[in-house]
């Protein structure tokens, strides 16, 4: 009976003992309640209580892109910067989001394109690379 008593006496003092949420000035708050997100106290909420940058945000609906909360949406959830995209669908070319579309999709610079049948030369899009190599793809 004793251990079980100083046991629910512990975890109340950790309840209710602050913790101090360290920036400019020492703010305490309540772990149950609050989270310190960067210096600032923030309250605690959602299913994945998460901070992103001085905010906070719930991590279960929403992606953390670079101090930018975005929704959470698609099968793979990414960032482009501050921006998120779902890059199964879309690619990010140099902080500029371009859908993935083609054989190959890949980045030219800001643009998106099908490398199978073009070439990037110095940052710009070229002819097509090379020209059986679509019809290998068609019958391998």
């Amino acid at each position: 009976m004793y251990k079980f008593s100083l046991l629910v006496l512990c975890c109340l003092l950790s309840w209710i003992t602050p913790i101090v949420c360290q920036s400019t000035y020492r703010t305490q708050y309540n772990p149950t309640f609050s989270m310190c997100c960067s210096g600032v106290v923030q309250p605690r909420s959602g299913l994945k209580p998460s901070c992103c940058g001085t905010k906070g945000y719930d991590a279960t609906f929403s992606t953390c892109c670079l101090g930018n909360s975005q929704a959470r949406s698609g099968i793979q959830p990414s960032c482009c910067g501050t921006l998120g995209y779902d890059a199964a669908l879309s690619m990010c070319c140099s902080g500029t989001i371009q859908p993935r579309s083609g054989i190959q999709p890949s980045c030219c610079g800001r643009i998106g394109y099908d490398a199978a049948f073009r070439k990037c030369c110095n940052g710009q899009l070229c002819k097509l690379a090379r020209p059986m190599q679509f019809l290998l793809y068609l019958f391998c």
